[in-house]
Parts: structure tokens; C-alpha cells; sequence
């Protein structure tokens, strides 16, 4: 690629100062540094922006948005990040072509996931959801996403989308750790207590996680003596 880009800016350069040389030798020497400066200036110019455009240590489809994006090799992270971003943006135009394609719509719903778009993440979810109702994978997919735009105020298709998944996985951590909680807060100790049962078991013992639960299950027994 370096090769290639030198010796188009070489081209470049003899192409440039052969149509000037006539004009050259009929002025003065300052006009002739005057060319000089102009003449560096423009093949620098060509130059980087020749290599920006063309070479894969920049990430973007264009010098414009290459420029705009500010990566490089150099910074890891922010490469990843422009990676994923151009994944999301090929994602969204296969879309447009097969919009019921369910594994097109899970991997953008999952690169909006990481990127941020929890609403649009969540979007497509409830629309991979619709083609396929009883996988399992999407539903946890999709009540994840839920649980986190949701926090503390679960709305009731959660709920329900949180209890389908117990249905077809009654080990589901996540599940057990949100609905007993929200029947614990609720004050429908029954429920909260079955539940959290079950998830001490699937949670490490002595576990800062583990030992939350535990607390509330002890507190319950303590209230149902009462």
C-alpha cells in the first residue's frame, strides 16, 4: 500500500512541475520559490489525503468520515468502536433488503445493544421475537434489555416476558433474581420467597449476591413467625 501511494504522488509531482517548468525559467528567483512552496504544499496535500483515503490505518468509507472518526491503529478502542459502528450501518442496509431476516435483525439488535441504542436494540428484539415467539435465546436477549431501560419501574410486559422465560428455563438467574425482588417489594413474601429459594442455590455461596438473598428469605421467615 506505500509502495502503491509514493508512486502516485511521484506521478503526481513530475506531472506538476513539468507543466510549470516553461513558465519557470522566464521568472525571477523569488517567483521561482514561490513555486517551490506551492508546489510542496499541493503534493503534500495530494499526498495525505491519497493516504488517508486509500490506506486500512484509517476506519471510514471516506476521507470525510475518516477525518471525522479520529481512529487509527494507534487507539484500540476507539478502533473497535468504529469497527462496530460500520457493522451496524451494513446491518441496517441488509435490513432494508430481507427486513424479516431474524439473524440479520439479532446481530444489529445486538450491536445496538453494545453501542448504546437500547431503544432500538429493544425495537428489534420485540420484532425477532415476533417471528420466532418461543426462543428462548431471544427472550433473555430482549429482557435484559428491558431490565436495564426499565431499572426499577418493571412494566408489565416484562414481567410477563420474565415469567415465559422461568417457564421454559425455571433456573434463569436473572429472571428469579428480578421477579423475586419485585415480588419482595411488592410485599408477596409466598412468591419472593419460592423464588429466592431456588436462586440461592444456583448462586455462589458467601457471595455478596448469595448473601443478599439470604438475608431477605431470613427476614420473611422472621415475619412469618410473627
Amino acid at each position: 500500500m506505500i509502495l502503491y501511494l509514493f508512486i502516485i504522488i511521484c506521478l503526481i509531482a513530475i506531472i506538476i512541475l513539468f507543466s510549470f517548468r516553461p513558465a519557470m525559467s522566464l521568472k525571477s528567483k523569488s517567483n521561482i520559490k514561490k513555486f517551490k512552496v506551492i508546489f510542496i504544499a499541493i503534493t503534500s496535500f495530494l499526498g495525505t489525503s491519497l493516504y488517508i483515503n486509500l490506506s486500512n490505518y484509517w476506519i471510514g468509507d471516506s476521507v470525510l468520515e475518516k477525518m471525522q472518526t479520529q481512529t487509527n491503529i494507534a487507539n484500540r478502542e476507539a478502533n473497535e468502536v468504529a469497527i462496530i459502528r460500520e457493522l451496524m450501518l451494513n446491518l441496517e442496509k441488509e435490513l432494508i433488503n430481507s427486513p424479516d431476516n431474524i439473524e440479520t435483525i439479532i446481530k444489529l439488535a445486538e450491536t445496538k445493544f453494545f453501542l448504546g441504542y437500547l431503544d432500538d436494540s429493544l425495537t428489534l428484539y420485540k420484532k425477532a421475537r415476533d417471528l420466532s415467539p418461543v426462543n428462548i435465546d431471544i427472550m433473555k436477549a430482549e429482557a435484559q434489555v428491558r431490565v436495564l431501560l426499565e431499572a426499577e419501574s418493571l412494566g408489565k410486559e416484562t414481567l410477563i416476558l420474565l415469567n415465559d422465560i422461568l417457564s421454559y428455563e425455571p433456573k434463569n438467574i436473572l429472571a428469579l433474581y428480578i421477579l423475586g425482588n419485585y415480588e419482595y417489594q411488592k410485599k408477596n413474601f409466598s412468591k419472593a420467597y419460592s423464588m429466592f429459594e431456588n436462586l440461592k442455590r444456583l448462586l455462589n455461596k458467601d457471595s455478596q449476591e448469595y448473601n443478599q438473598i439470604n438475608n431477605k428469605i431470613l427476614e420473611m421467615e422472621r415475619i412469618n413467625e410473627k
